[in-house]
């Protein structure tokens, strides 16, 4: 009896760990439509974007290097020169589920858009804030965390990644490994092998709330271990502080 007690103990401590180790949250991200008047220059499911509840009001957020790819001949900076037609977020799994952008709130014409300035600015700043205007979706708004990740935390990131073509949105886990100035390391636990597409998708703790935002990725020059490399949402925090109190 004791020895039967014993295995029912274990097997249900077992199946509560697995559970664990499955996190689910609701459906948070959406993945990008970029259509510009000229549709020669529309780029479609182009990395992901998410839903941020910020106060009273909720923005759609997404990574700034994905316009390095989906931008028309004329844009040399974030500003669209009157070109964009409609931008578009949606759910993968289901298309009929989407949120179409209103006014880019952080528009920045100090800005090039190639990979070289990107790579090389001391201060780049890779998101893209767009006031909603309208929502089609039953996606859950984020909030921004207002603690920082410290070393051997559990972080989830959530999205789809270009290989991921179907289905909901993926649960990929990691650990916080170390901060480098405006981004920070994650050792992958369940990660794909490409993480292309994941750009502009949440990065989130036990919470749920948001530390980061998929950037890039960095690798140890000694072991060549690779790290998915999001960017803080320092700057985030700050834009917010600062938008509101000028709407004073």
């Amino acid at each position: 009896m004791k020895r039967y007690l014993l295995l029912l103990i274990i097997t249900i401590s077992t199946f509560c760990s697995a559970q664990k180790e499955r996190a689910v949250f609701p459906a948070t991200t959406m993945v990008n439509d970029v259509m510009y008047k000229d549709s020669k220059f529309n780029r479609l499911n182009i990395g992901c974007g998410f839903l941020l509840k910020y106060k009273t009001d909720t923005f759609a957020i997404t990574a700034k290097h994905i316009i390095i790819v989906a931008k028309t001949d004329a844009m040399k900076t974030t500003n669209f020169e009157g070109d964009l037609k409609e931008w578009r977020m949606y759910r993968k799994d289901d298309k009929q589920q989407y949120v179409t952008m209103g006014e880019l709130i952080n528009k920045d014409t100090t800005d090039s858009l190639t990979w070289d300035f990107m790579m090389s600015a001391e201060n780049y700043y890779d998101f893209l804030i767009f006031k909603i205007k309208s929502n089609h979706s039953n996606i859950t708004p984020l909030e921004l965390s207002t603690e920082k990740p410290e070393l051997g935390d559990t972080l989830y990131n959530l999205g789809w990644s270009y290989n991921d073509k179907e289905g909901p949105q993926r649960v990929y886990k990691y650990t916080f490994h170390e901060s480098k100035g405006l981004r920070f390391n994650m050792r992958k636990i369940i990660a794909p092998k490409n993480g292309g597409g994941l750009s502009g998708s949440p990065v989130i703790n036990t919470d749920g709330k948001v530390v980061g935002i998929i950037s890039g990725m960095d690798q140890d020059p000694v072991t060549k271990e690779e790290f998915s490399s999001p960017r803080h949402i320092d700057y985030l925090i700050k834009f917010f502080e600062e938008y509101y109190k000028n709407k004073e």
